[in-house]
């Protein structure tokens, strides 16, 4: 193994870039490059690569993602996204990864069950809005669908209450411009034609009038 190059990163210049046989291995304050007689075009002894990437780099690592864990619940790309800006390997990422998801500190099922427990209890969304949320957070359309299978929902309810809270209680609109502002308003949740009608049949039969 020779490292072929030792470079300053730019997110944090007190620590180094170390490449091995021309490739990214990982990153090292000064201190720890100097221990370890690390130079460029110089022969690293394998023995002490693997110890610097088990007992540091991974160490370091899993305590990056730990703490970025620590105060909320963050999906698997997520926490690789966080990894790898903090320039560590995809190998070690992957490692994290792995012991994260083996006890439990990372679960993306979990993570769907509860993101969508918390949106429909504080502000309802359509299945279709919390799908493509969930799939921009990094989450498999499978995982989502299996999730969306198992989670009762009532959207033409969801809608009907944001009518009753959007008209407070005006009803029916005043005039075609306010219904259609009222109906955009649901598109934009991402409720279907179907369910916001239904929600405005329901506002019909609960406040009456003709629409």
């Amino acid at each position: 193994m020779v490292v072929t190059a030792i470079e300053p990163q730019k997110r944090d210049p007190s620590r180094y870039n170390i490449f091995i046989d021309g490739e990214y291995a990982f990153a090292l304050p000064m201190q720890d490059i100097l221990y370890f007689k690390l130079k460029e075009g110089q022969e690293a002894a394998e023995e002490t690569i693997e110890f610097i990437r088990k007992n540091l780099i991974y160490i370091k690592a899993q305590d990056t993602a730990l703490h970025f864990i620590g105060y909320k619940m963050r999906t698997v790309q997520e926490i690789r996204r966080k990894l790898a800006e903090k320039e560590f390997a995809e190998e070690t990422i992957e490692e994290v990864i792995a012991f994260l998801e083996k006890y439990g500190y990372a679960d993306d099922r979990e993570y769907c069950r509860k993101y969508i427990r918390e949106k429909l209890r504080m502000k309802p969304k359509s299945g279709y809005a919390l799908k493509i949320e969930l799939r921009q957070r990094g989450i498999s359309p499978r995982i989502i669908d299996e999730v969306m299978g198992e989670t009762e929902m009532d959207e033409a309810g969801d809608a009907f209450r944001w009518l009753e809270k959007k008209s407070r209680g005006q009803w029916p609109p005043e005039n075609e411009k306010k219904k259609k502002q009222l109906y955009d308003f649901l598109l934009r949740k991402g409720y279907s034609y179907d369910i916001i009608g239904e929600a405005f049949r329901q506002m019909e039969e609960a406040y009456g009038g003709e629409d």
